[in-house]
């Protein structure tokens, strides 16, 4: 029987050591809902962490700016902010904004454009960006990192997005056009019709100076008086 019971005991202890480490993994995870290192020492991402994940988060990797893209409405929303704030971590909230354009404007542009802003400051890093489930909204913001400040394509910025969860980008048309259509601050400006046409009109505009100025002249070569009026 005590034979018996101390292989019994053996077992237990076993499978603790195998399963403990499995347990404690899927805790973490739950504390720091997806995180995910971007870029080490200037860009993290995740989902909306409890007050203990975070809190070991900022520890570990030393963060000095959380930007949410939670729209700050539920108790959650309030608590971390307000920790954040106690634990002196630069807090910016960017609000959820439509992707789509809507009347000859895109909502989230001002959301994108002050995203730019505060990585366009080594000040500001290492930033924790996160939204709900840390996929969509943050993997969005972090393919606008990508293409902005380490000059990846749209393709490859997209291509992370669905390799980090989502996957049903192609299904969202409107974010899906706006990632594709993305042109980075660092590139040249695209051509419009009017721009391309320009040299034929500079062109055109001289010849027509030519004749003009060709008129004023007798067939002599002096030149005519040119009267201004009062």
């Amino acid at each position: 029987m005590s034979r018996l019971l101390s292989i019994a005991l053996g077992s237990l202890i076993v499978l603790a050591l195998i399963v403990s480490p499995i347990v404690l993994a899927v805790r973490q995870q739950a504390q720091t809902r997806n995180f995910h290192v971007v870029r080490p020492g200037v860009l993290y991402r995740s989902g909306q962490m409890t007050k203990e994940g975070l809190q070991r988060v900022l520890n570990d990797y030393h963060i000095k700016t959380v930007i949410s893209l939670r729209d700050g409405q539920t108790q959650r929303d309030r608590d971390e902010e307000e920790f954040c704030k106690s634990e002196d971590i630069n807090f910016v909230r960017i609000l959820p904004s439509r992707w789509g354009d809507e009347g000859g404007s895109v909502p989230v542009e001002a959301g994108v454009e002050r995203f730019r802003a505060l990585m366009s400051d080594p000040s500001n890093y290492p930033v924790l960006v996160h939204c709900f489930a840390g996929i969509h909204r943050a993997g969005s913001y972090c393919a606008i990192y990508r293409m902005e400040f380490e000059h990846w394509t749209n393709a490859q910025a997209i291509a992370e997005m669905k390799a980090c969860g989502y996957s049903n980008l192609d299904e969202e048309l409107d974010i899906l056009g706006f990632m594709e259509q993305y042109r980075p601050s660092w590139m040249p400006p695209v051509e419009t019709p009017a721009t391309q046409t320009a040299p034929a009109e500079v062109k055109e505009k001289k010849k027509h100076t030519k004749k003009a100025n060709s008129r004023r002249k007798p067939a002599g070569g002096a030149d005519l008086p040119v009267y201004v009026g009062r």
